[in-house]
Parts: structure tokens; C-alpha cells; sequence
């Protein structure tokens, strides 16, 4: 790749790294309703293994929706 592509790559992922945390932060804080997409959502044991194993993954995005949403 050229130092071009990788620029253009490198502020892809920070602006998908942006778009997420601040998509975390709307949930968050209660400007965007999930409750019906939640609802929507499988349950089973494959969904329930990811997120126990994601748990500080989490507190990292949740940390990074704070400091956005003051």
C-alpha cells in the first residue's frame, strides 16, 4: 500500500472509531431509543458467551461515552 492508502485507511478507522464511540454515547445517555432493535435481538448462549468475554472491552466504550457526553 502506498502512504496515501494508508492514510486514507488510518482516518477510515478513525472516523468508524468516532461514529462508535459517539453511537455509544446517544445509548447511553438516552437520545437514541434501542429498546425495539434490542427486543429484536437472539437469545441464546453464543450472544451471552461474546459479551461475558467482551465485559472490558465494554467498560473501555463506556468510559470514552462519558468523556463525550460531558
Amino acid at each position: 500500500m502506498s502512504a496515501k492508502s494508508d492514510r486514507l485507511l488510518d482516518r477510515e478507522i478513525d472516523l468508524l472509531r468516532e461514529y462508535r464511540t459517539r453511537l455509544v454515547a446517544d445509548v447511553v445517555t438516552g437520545k437514541l431509543d434501542v429498546r425495539e432493535a434490542a427486543a429484536r435481538l437472539p437469545d441464546d448462549d453464543i450472544v451471552a458467551d461474546d459479551a461475558a468475554g467482551a465485559d472490558e472491552e465494554n467498560a473501555d466504550e463506556a468510559t470514552e461515552a462519558e468523556d463525550v457526553a460531558e
